[in-house]
Formats: C-alpha cells, sequence, structure tokens
C-alpha cells in the first residue's frame, strides 16, 4: 500500500503538475483556486488510479489533504513560522544561491512528508 501512496504522489504531484499549475496554485486570485483545484483533480485521479481505490470518502480524503497544504502553501508556512527558514526567495532575504537551493530541498521535502503523512492517516482511518 505505501508504495503505490508513494508512486502515486508521485506521479500526481511531478509527472503531470505542469509549470501553469505549480507557479499559480497559491495565489490568492480566482487563477489560483482554478489552478490549484485543477491540480488536485489530476492528483486525486492519479493517487486513486495506481491505488486503485475509488471509495467516495477515500477520493475526498486525498483531493482535500492535498488542497490544504498546495492551496494555502502549507510546507512554506510551517517552514517559516516554526522553523524560522524563509524558502519563498533567497533574493528577498539575502541569501547565497547555495543556500537557497538547500532550503528549496527542505521545502521538497517537507511538503512531500507533509502529504504522504495526511494521506497515510487518511488511508489507515479509511482502510
Amino acid at each position: 500500500m505505501m508504495f503505490e501512496l508513494l508512486l502515486g504522489h508521485l506521479v500526481g504531484d511531478y509527472l503531470v503538475q505542469n509549470e501553469w499549475m505549480a507557479q499559480n496554485k497559491a495565489k490568492k486570485t480566482w487563477i489560483g483556486w482554478l489552478a490549484a483545484t485543477i491540480h488536485c483533480i489530476i492528483y486525486t485521479l492519479a493517487v486513486c488510479l495506481i491505488m486503485w481505490q475509488w471509495k467516495p470518502i477515500w477520493i475526498v480524503a486525498v483531493f482535500f489533504s492535498h488542497f490544504f497544504i498546495d492551496k494555502f502553501a502549507f510546507g512554506y508556512w510551517y517552514l517559516k513560522h516554526l522553523k524560522g527558514l524563509d524558502t519563498y526567495s533567497y533574493k528577498m532575504v539575502g541569501l547565497s544561491e547555495l543556500r537557497a537551493g538547500f532550503n528549496a530541498v527542505i521545502y521538497t521535502v517537507t511538503d512531500n512528508t507533509m502529504h504522504l503523512l495526511l494521506m497515510w492517516g487518511a488511508y489507515k482511518l479509511i482502510f
């Protein structure tokens, strides 16, 4: 189950998400809401297809757990407010490009961990 969950996440978040979705999904405009919704629908389809799980409650859990983290940039918020890292723009906070690259990796790992933890927890509760 965990391998399929990870594979579905990777396909949905990296292989089928395009640049427009990635750049716009956290914006506080109608374009941001549209980008986040489209991304999360495609993401949910990828996860459910690879896991071959079609229970309506699972579909809702996958969609909303992903939507919450991506739309509201929860990984960024967590790192900034709880860890003291500003990963958004290294130029704005005077970081070197090397440090900015490190922060990008930290953000990516944090974001992926949040997504996988929420889905794992939902899976354990539902199944």
